[in-house]
């Protein structure tokens, strides 16, 4: 099974690193071992782990610094979690220079386009006023809204062309996407729901795919595919030693 490392949540005035269990389940699911790295780990013991391990799966959470896609911070910025910046955007460049496979969730996505370049809106009430709802009042495995998936892109191959419902958490997403990354999902008000990149090889979705299996086992697909890719990866890699 490929080793993949995890990030997750870290409180700066608890002092505590957590992370919800169905990241957790979702990886072992998909076929996956999940590694889980708390942001109190430097950043350069991080970045060391990942030499030894088959992938990277940045999950959910907090609000991404502005000072990563040079902006200033909005009125509306929520928590920001310093620790956790620093490591993922190292932990991003780093697994790009490895080659390592990368998914990203919600936040995470968002991280993985300010790590290559792109930038992300703050606050989408304010900044697209003819926006839906992103952030739902309704249990996690609600299907909040529905995304248009870009054919001949590897989330189609997953999840099939079309329209599909997912859940939404978030205030914050992708604005101007990083070079190299192809859009591959929007929601009705032109909003960026996913993207990736072949090689190396990138997912990211803004919705929490994890907490929608138990009711909507389709979306296992999408950890199926990204731990399949760090098994191919990690065996291209031991070949080549």
């Amino acid at each position: 099974m490929a080793v993949i490392a995890l990030t997750c949540r870290h409180s700066h005035q608890e002092e505590v690193s957590h992370i919800q269990d169905a990241y957790v389940k979702a990886v072992e699911q998909g076929g996956g071992l999940p590694v889980v790295l708390p942001p109190s780990l430097s950043p350069a013991a991080s970045v060391d782990i990942l030499s030894r391990v088959d992938g990277l799966f940045l999950s959910g959470g907090s609000d991404l610094s502005p000072y990563f896609f040079g902006k200033q911070p909005h009125p509306r910025l929520g928590e920001v979690e310093a620790l956790r910046d620093e490591q993922e955007i190292a932990l991003v460049k780093v697994a790009l220079e490895l080659g390592l496979p990368i998914l990203g969730i919600c936040r995470g996505m968002q991280v993985i386009n300010a790590a290559l370049g792109g930038t992300i809106i703050q606050h989408i009430d304010e900044d697209r006023a003819s926006a839906i709802q992103h952030t739902q009042n309704a249990p996690g495995w609600y299907r909040q809204h529905q995304v248009k998936i870009v054919p001949g892109t590897m989330l189609a191959a997953t999840l099939g062309t079309g329209e599909i419902g997912v859940n939404s958490f978030h205030h914050q997403v992708v604005d101007q996407v990083a070079p190299g990354l192809t859009i591959s999902a929007t929601s009705s008000d032109g909003l960026v729901e996913a993207f990736e990149r072949w090689e190396p090889w990138i997912l990211g979705v803004q919705w929490h795919p994890e907490r929608m299996i138990v009711r909507y086992p389709e979306f296992l697909g999408l950890f199926e595919l990204f731990c399949n890719r760090c098994k191919e990866n990690s065996c291209s890699n031991n070949e080549e030693e």
